[in-house]
């Protein structure tokens, strides 16, 4: 009787000793700050100033694929839900006439700039991000292009400074900047950007542990907060006043990885990201 006793307590302290290591190790997962919806976005595909017949060009296609081969990648990557462009959606540039379009052409290829963070842009290999909605949809795009136009325009990807991407556009290293980028007035005013063509949320991320203690704006007024610099969820932060502390990251990757380390106590990232990485936490 007594073995058994003791087999049965082993087996009890055994299984509350998982237990406690998976509740452990939840605390460390970030998560969403549930109903806290700094903005509501949609993101669009940027070129310089007045090359506003290149991107009628890349409206004509976004709308043409609309319906199937865009909803295919978007599945892929889970984001079929917040696909913002349909194949009745009108192109406002469709009468440009500038020659920014012709150049493209005669280049033969177009440069596009990205900054790495899944699902819109990741696993690079030799400098090239081989996976990626954002990455996969300008593949199409520009497949459509060339099909339509008998052009054979490349694409080629170059990984730049997320704050540096206007200079990058106006002195000609980059044609576009196709990264999931926010519209924002600001932007319209300074730079050609296409038709909407996915939605998204900046959104406030922080550890499992701390899901309680940071619910709202002002719950984090102690907080370290962190965002990439140059960023939408930089802009949020800034306006909204959050947070005793602002830390600027390199990118909305090292900012969650900063998180992660416990060097920041919330981020404010896009939602489109933040599922995705935290859909691939164990």
């Amino acid at each position: 009787m007594k073995k058994l006793i003791t087999l049965m307590l082993t087996f009890v302290l055994a299984v509350t000793a998982c237990i406690s290591l998976a509740a452990c190790g939840n605390t460390n997962k970030p998560v969403v700050v549930d109903g806290l919806v700094l903005a509501e976005e949609q993101y669009g595909i940027a070129a310089k100033k007045g090359n506003d017949a290149l991107v009628s060009k890349i409206n004509e296609a976004l709308i043409s694929i609309a319906d199937d081969e865009m909803q295919t990648i978007a599945n892929k990557y889970g984001l079929t839900s917040e696909i913002a462009v349909k194949n009745d959606t009108v192109n406002p540039l469709a009468a440009a006439s500038d020659d920014s379009w012709t150049n493209l052409v005669s280049r033969n290829k177009v440069v596009i700039g990205y900054t790495v963070f899944a699902p819109i842009a990741y696993e690079v290999v030799e400098d090239v991000p081989t996976k990626g909605y954002d990455i996969e949809l300008a593949k199409a795009v520009f497949e459509y292009l060339n099909e339509t136009y008998s052009s054979n325009i490349v694409v080629e990807f170059l990984e730049i400074d997320w704050n540096a991407k206007e200079t990058m556009l106006e002195g000609g290293s980059i044609d576009l900047v196709w990264n999931g980028l926010t519209i924002t007035q600001e932007r319209i005013d300074n730079m050609c950007i296409s038709v909407p063509y996915l939605y998204n949320k900046q959104v406030a991320v922080v550890l499992n542990q701390n899901a309680n203690k940071y619910k709202t704006i002002e719950s984090m007024k102690d907080a370290i907060v962190g965002a990439e610099d140059g960023s939408a969820g930089e802009e949020q932060i800034q306006s909204k006043n959050i947070g005793k502390e602002y830390v600027a990251c390199d990118s909305q990757l090292q900012a969650y990885q900063q998180l992660k380390t416990k060097t920041l106590d919330v981020i404010v990232i896009d939602s489109v990201m933040a599922n995705y990485y935290i859909s691939m936490e164990k």
